[in-house]
């Protein structure tokens, strides 16, 4: 599987709506030795920053840097074996509804209503850093908790649990 992969959106949260992960066939991690953190100049969320800001991202980092330093691999941001990317993304959204739909009434109620949320998706990359290979992809899509405190909490679980899968993935296919 080829650079064709395109990163997809990022995110994170509570009540998860899509986990997906990929790898390529026949990958193993055994001969990577050293790897890097690549990071895509963050966008500034101006709807969102109790979310996506630098303490948080300062977060995610480490937790993929646990991670990685647990598979035994030394961060070397000069030169390395592997490639770690990820992109974080944050946004408000709408979902527009008729009031009936909601509440039962014994009456017809064509009022439109509206319930606010916000969504967020969190996309982690490993890439072969001399091929330019992805190797593997884990995504997560999910309505984020209205308490941005329990994002900042959840995040080294949700590095874990995206890790972990990668993991599976490499056992069932290996």
């Amino acid at each position: 599987m080829k650079k064709k992969w395109f990163l997809f959106l990022i995110l994170a949260g509570c009540k998860v709506s899509s986990f997906t992960t990929i790898v390529a066939p026949g990958t193993t991690f055994e001969n990577y030795q050293t790897f890097r953190l690549v990071e895509f100049p963050q966008q500034i969320n101006i709807t969102q920053p109790e979310y996506d800001n630098a303490e948080n991202r300062q977060l995610i980092n480490s937790a993929i840097i646990e991670e990685l330093t647990g598979w035994g691999l030394v961060q070397n941001q000069s030169k390395s074996d592997l490639i770690i990317t990820y992109t974080l993304l944050i946004r408000d959204r709408v979902d527009p509804r008729i009031d009936s739909a909601v509440i039962y009434k014994p009456w017809v109620d064509t009022q439109q209503d509206s319930f606010n949320y916000t969504e967020g998706a969190f996309t982690l990359v490993l890439m072969d850093d001399k091929t330019g290979n992805i190797l593997a992809q884990s995504q997560l899509e999910s309505v984020m908790d209205r308490n941005p405190k329990k994002f900042k909490s959840t995040i080294p679980h949700i590095i874990k649990k995206m890790f972990n899968r990668i993991e599976n993935e490499v056992k069932e296919n290996g």
